[in-house]
């Protein structure tokens, strides 16, 4: 396979796997646990970014909070 084709779909792949990665663990452990799962991730990647110092927390609040017209 070709190194272009794999960076042109390279988001599509990641959602593949990531979406594999939670039906398994949906189907073996549970829904409330594959929740928390999530949700651990999700905190596990803010802290790496913060501690990248890539994390600009008051954009993220100011995009969620804005109000859209």
């Amino acid at each position: 396979m070709n190194p272009e084709t794999l960076k042109r779909y390279r988001g599509r792949i990641v959602g593949l796997v990531i979406a594999a990665v939670f039906s398994v663990l949906f189907f073996t452990i549970g829904f409330w646990y594959t929740v928390a799962v999530g949700i651990f991730i999700t905190i596990g990647f803010l802290v790496g970014k913060w501690a990248d110092g890539d994390l600009n927390a008051s954009a993220y609040l100011d995009a969620l909070f804005s109000k859209r017209q």
